[in-house]
């Protein structure tokens, strides 16, 4: 079974939704999520970095401090969506955005 990590900052808005919309999607993968940010609901830590065969970042930011905390190791594993800090748990616009981009990066057919 894949195993996919949603990361954004805080851990209360996108990435949440994004394991939330993957597991709807009834992809048959094991998925978390984890905020950057010291004061993230649940952070990112090397074990969650490990143990993940996908990382899907909402921004470059997270990219890049995911390099910076725990090493380059984990880059061939990162894909980032490109999804900005504009938006709460389940906002309409958000899951239609999320869609098609976690489609793409877990390479999902689009009828799922």
């Amino acid at each position: 079974m894949k195993k996919v990590l949603m990361v954004c900052s805080g851990n209360l808005d996108r990435s949440p939704t994004a394991a939330m919309v993957l597991a709807e999607m009834c992809a048959p993968m094991w998925v978390a999520s984890a905020g950057t940010e010291r004061w993230a609901k649940n952070k990112v830590t090397q074990e969650l970095l490990e143990e993940a065969d996908i990382i899907c970042v909402m921004e470059d930011a997270h990219h890049r401090h995911i390099h910076k905390q725990f090493g380059p190791e984990h880059a061939s594993k990162v894909v980032v969506l490109d999804v900005p800090d504009n938006y709460v748990c389940w906002d309409a616009d958000l899951v239609r955005i999320l869609k098609p981009k976690i489609r793409a990066a877990l390479g999902l057919p689009t009828s799922q």
